[in-house]
């Protein structure tokens, strides 16, 4: 009998506690999937490595279970925040600073929020406004305001003009300008209200853009995959500064100035984290949506032809409050497991491929979670927050298959080069015993393939130890809209050892159509199941089998899992994402 593995087969891990809430970063795994594997897998005191950190999760996990960590990334953002999060400063000290910070900067820019609240006359500060695009119709030449357009179509998405009735489309429409449309304040009464701009917001409008502040900014230059991937062309966008109103301009240097001048150095380096937590919702990037805020995609550039200009200093005020919570979460979480000393964590500037500084048998555990081939393109997307901060990450080194521009060209040679090459590292890195854990999503299995080749030649073998389905408990946007996306919405953490002797296997069995076939068959008879599985949880469960039987998985993909799925009479159910038996009327 096969010895039990000591972790779950679905690693459920909801990306809402504090800690996770404090900063947004590409893909973060929450700590609450990170601890399992150091608890089964290291004792209190080992020594823990992340080769592609990011925001730093696990060495947070390693700090509240008592382990010492080593994290490493090419991220300059990364570290950042990972640094943000492991400082320790006493919450009397931030609120003192950050109202120090907050009294200084209104001083100088709030009278850009000013506004008069229309129901009483009096003076008020503005919370928000809602800003839209205007579109020239293609009949007429008149210009449409895509907020009036949703709101005469029942808030659906408009296909006619509202001047000339002639046919609309915002794909394809030429874009003229944006304006500000509706203004958010407390109304007297304590609550939100919305009115219509006034002369008093227009006139600060103008005044910020006339006189809007040179700030920190990079280049998204066009051989960026970001740059095509968000139509920057198109809206005319060149770089990060270019994504803020000028009032939010105003009010972000005026905050940014008055932290850089705070000491100490760590609390400084809390409110810093502050500042760079909430730099994509004080931009355009904000999503407008008529239930609710939509915040702001992190995944790409996308700016909404209906999106929120939002006070800066509400949001800061909000995102401290949100560090001080993470900071307890993370004090209390410690004491829970006993951990009352302290233990070291340190984030090094590092190539995965190259953990020069680690000797050979020398770590007890490696967590990974790296990029997931062409899905996310982090240095881009850093871009954003980099320019506030003092290094920018080198996107020449970064683990990515680009799919435009000349960076095409080779690029999926050169990611699978640095995954087999960091893995081997892990393996040089790890001692005899311990454990790689490798947390991987994508709906190609070719990409799979890269990675399953990858341990395979690296020496921990084709066969992984254990592999758990990771369950974040949240879908894509995407997915939120279209129903079947073809993006993986769920990850696998596959598990490798360390074997005494080097399990070098180069060759993986192809036969994955038979395995396939009998899935789909196994599916056929136990259709009712799969009810209330998403459609990423069965092509896991597909990939998961292949890999624990050493099948190559190259040519599976989604698309492929939502077909048989759809072939059997299931429906996707598209607020909730899961399976459902299809019932004709």
């Amino acid at each position: 009998m096969p010895e039990k593995f000591p972790i779950p087969e679905v690693v459920r891990a909801p990306r809402t506690d504090p800690i996770y809430n404090a900063h947004g970063y590409l893909t973060k795994v929450p700590v609450d999937a990170i601890i399992p594997y150091l608890e089964s897998l290291t004792e209190p005191g080992d020594l823990v490595v992340d080769p592609f950190a990011g925001s730093g999760m696990t060495a947070i996990a390693a700090k509240i279970t008592g382990r010492n960590a080593i994290v490493s990334d090419i991220s300059h953002l990364g570290r950042h925040i990972a640094s943000g999060y492991l400082a320790e400063v006493n919450e009397v000290d931030i609120r003192d600073a950050s109202k120090q910070v907050l009294e200084a900067a209104r001083k100088e820019s709030e009278h850009l929020y000013k506004t008069i609240r229309q129901e009483d006359g009096s003076n008020a500060v503005m919370v928000r406004t809602v800003w839209s695009y205007i579109y020239e119709c293609s009949h007429c030449s008149e210009g449409i305001v895509f907020y009036k357009a949703l709101e005469r179509n029942s808030w659906r998405a408009p296909s006619t003009c509202y001047h000339c009735e002639g046919s609309f489309s915002k794909k394809g429409a030429k874009y003229i300008s944006d304006a500000p449309l509706i203004v958010v304040v407390k109304g007297a009464n304590g609550k939100q209200v919305e009115q219509e701009v006034a002369r008093i917001d227009l006139d600060n409008i103008a005044l910020a853009d006339e006189t809007r502040p040179s700030i920190p900014s990079l280049e998204i230059a066009k051989d960026r995959e970001m740059y095509k991937r968000s139509a920057l062309e198109k809206w005319g966008y060149r770089a990060t500064s270019d994504f803020f109103s000028g009032r939010n301009a105003h009010v972000l240097k005026s905050i940014w100035q008055e932290i850089v001048g705070i000491n100490p150095p760590s609390v400084r380096q809390k409110l810093l984290f502050a500042f760079t937590a909430i730099l994509p919702r004080a931009s355009k990037r904000y999503q407008w949506s008529k239930k609710r805020p939509l915040n702001a995609a992190n995944q790409n550039y996308y700016v909404a032809p209906v999106f929120y200009e939002w006070n800066v200093f509400e949001l800061f005020e909000r995102k401290v409050e949100a560090i001080i919570r993470a900071d307890k979460e993370i004090l209390s979480r410690q004491h829970a497991y006993g951990v009352y000393s302290p233990t070291e964590q340190k984030y090094e500037i590092c190539s995965a491929d190259k953990l020069r500084y680690l000797g050979d048998n020398s770590v007890d555990l490696v967590f990974a979670d790296p990029p997931f081939g062409s899905n996310i393109f982090y240095s881009d997307m850093s871009l954003f927050q980099e320019a506030w901060l003092d290094g920018k990450t080198d996107a020449t080194t970064e683990a990515v298959i680009h799919t435009t521009g000349t960076r095409k060209n080779g690029s999926a040679e050169r990611y699978e080069s640095l995954i087999v090459d960091a893995l081997a590292e892990a393996y040089r890195v790890l001692k005899p015993g311990g454990h790689l854990c490798l947390v991987f999503g994508n709906s190609k299995g070719s990409i799979w393939s890269m990675v399953q080749n990858g341990l395979a030649e690296s020496g921990f073998g084709s066969t992984p130890r254990h592999i758990a389905i990771l369950d974040k408990g949240q879908r894509s946007v995407k997915g939120l809209n279209s129903g079947f996306e073809s993006v993986a919405t769920l990850d696998l953490i596959v598990t490798v050892q360390k074997t005494s002797t080097k399990d070098r296997e180069t060759h993986i069995r192809t036969s994955l159509e038979d395995t396939s076939t009998v899935l789909v068959q196994d599916m056929e008879v136990e259709e009712s199941s799969l009810v209330g599985l998403t459609s990423s949880h069965i092509y896991l469960s597909v990939l998961k089998e292949a890999m624990s039987n050493g099948i190559s998985v190259t040519d599976l993909h989604l698309s492929d899992i939502e077909d048989r799925i759809e072939h059997l009479g299931l429906v996707l159910n598209k607020r909730t994402g899961r399976l459902e038996q299809f019932v004709s009327d």
